[in-house]
């Protein structure tokens, strides 16, 4: 499946280098051009949803009818956690760190309550997009909430719809619906815009509909191709998105993901297959759970020496994107892929240990 998903993989990588666009403008803000950055990129953070639009679509082709008894769907989850909840932890440890060394009068914040630890256990339940705190910790995490609530969805979602492919649609739209109805009722604002409170409803749309795209690949790819039509739309999202409404933004997201599907199911080729930015893709998760830690130790703390100079923080941004490229290959070579294949190893030898013995257990008769 990995040699037709280029353009998803693709667009994964310019997604997370959009988050990190965004949030590093926001830390240079003061200066003119980071605050004319952050204006003008502020619908980037719902390239997030791209994710979990990708994030269905590979769950969906890698295990549909393989989640069908609950063995196969604990095997299933186990393997979702073992690849986020390492690098999750780590980077929870290294903000902890940084809670106590303010707490003891080591370090000084300008944002002390970005840092509670009543959040503490939401953040290591992996809770925080359901009843978290707004931004607080190593704030872009909160999107591994929302992803783990679609895993312990997905194989209700896989039993539903393996047989009857139509039912799919009725579960991308109706959470929509409710979470319009929710928030209009309630006054909360575009669900798009939906992260601590409710960020898991906010997801499920997205992820379902990447579900629905796999399931109903062989239909898209008899869709129509037009030359440049994807290159076009997310040119033309990322220089113009900043002028559409959050839900108006939200639907071109999912417009481009199903784009992208629509070229990789049909073969087609474009500048983003021929750039090769799908070789780069694994580095995505990477990228995005540390770019904010390497923030706080480039922008933020070492803003502080060159605060005196007049967008001082901007002379920074370089430093800060190389550190992140490299703390991205680091970590996923020899942090994340080494925790996930120890705690896969971990998983199914306690599995198979106990298969064997409930097996050999039973009376010879009845095997």
């Amino acid at each position: 499946m990995q040699s037709t998903t280029r353009h998803l993989d693709a667009l994964r990588i310019i997604a997370a280098g959009a988050v990190v666009v965004l949030h590093y403008s926001d830390y240079v803000k003061d200066a003119p051009a980071g605050g004319f950055m952050l204006e003008h990129t502020l619908h980037f953070n719902l390239f997030v949803d791209l994710f979990f639009v990708v994030s269905g679509f590979v769950i969906a082709s890698q295990y549909l009818g393989k989640v069908d008894d609950f063995p196969a769907a604990r095997r299933f989850i186990w393997r979702r956690l073992a690849r986020i909840y390492p690098l999750h932890l780590a980077t929870l440890a290294f903000y902890l760190i940084v809670a106590l060394a303010l707490y003891f009068g080591l370090a000084r914040s300008d944002n002390a309550a970005r840092y509670p630890l009543s959040d503490v256990p939401a953040q290591l339940l992996l809770l925080h997009a359901l009843d978290g705190q707004r931004l607080t910790f190593n704030f872009p995490s909160w999107s591994l909430s929302a992803e783990m609530f679609c895993y312990l969805a997905f194989p209700v979602v896989a039993r539903l719809t393996t047989q009857r492919r139509w039912l799919v649609l009725a579960l991308v739209l109706i959470p929509a619906a409710v979470n319009s109805l929710y928030a209009t009722a309630a006054g909360t604002g575009p669900w798009a815009e939906w992260i601590n409170k409710g960020g898991v409803f906010r997801a499920l749309p997205g992820f379902n509909l990447g579900v629905a795209c796999y399931l109903f690949r062989h239909q898209i790819a008899r869709w129509p191709v037009v030359p440049g039509g994807l290159t076009t739309a997310l040119a033309a999202f990322v220089m113009l998105g900043w002028l559409l409404p959050d839900m108006a933004a939200l639907v071109a997201v999912y417009a481009i993901a199903v784009l992208a599907i629509l070229y990789d199911t049909s073969g087609a080729s474009t500048w983003l297959t021929r750039l090769r930015l799908d070789s780069a893709a694994v580095y995505t998760y990477s990228c995005y759970m540390l770019h904010i830690p390497v923030a706080t130790v480039v922008l933020t703390f070492g803003g502080r020496y060159f605060a005196t100079i007049p967008g001082g923080k901007l002379l920074l941004l370089p430093a800060a994107i190389v550190l992140l490229a490299a703390a991205s290959i680091f970590s996923y070579r020899f942090f994340e892929t080494p925790a996930r294949e120890y705690l896969n190893r971990v998983f199914d030898r306690r599995f198979a240990r106990r298969l064997s013995v409930s097996v050999t257990s039973q009376p010879e008769q009845a095997r």
